[in-house]
């Protein structure tokens, strides 16, 4: 796969992992199947991040007011959150460098409702 897809696609698929910055390629004209399938991948670890930034501010909210247990609770969702949002932008941008297509574990229903399609 990586002989057939542009240098161009490969760094906007790459733009795609790096979190607020999957809209520039998601906004970008003449995508390919391969620059939309990192779109949709790269919309959905966003979302993902949303949500587990609210839900930990929640468990912040509530369960973190606890003096030790709170404060040890916090900070483990806290370090396996970015450890695993840390984990899949680095994998999904090394795949979309090396133009290859993969799918994200435990986010690939969520990325094939991603309403991006393929112009070219």
């Amino acid at each position: 796969m990586s002989d057939h897809v542009s240098v161009r696609d490969r760094w906007l698929g790459a733009l795609c992992y790096l979190s607020i910055l999957v809209l520039i390629p998601m906004m970008a004209g003449g995508k390919t199947s391969f620059l939309a399938r990192h779109c949709r991948q790269g919309f959905a670890l966003l979302f993902a991040e949303v949500v587990g930034v609210a839900f930990i501010l929640i468990i912040d909210a509530t369960l973190g007011r606890l003096p030790i247990l709170g404060f040890l609770v916090v900070i483990t969702l806290r370090l396996v959150f970015l450890l695993a949002v840390l984990v899949l932008s680095v994998l999904g941008f090394t795949k979309a460098m090396f133009g290859e297509e993969w799918r994200v574990p435990y986010l690939e229903d969520l990325a094939d409702k991603v309403p991006v399609h393929a112009h070219r």
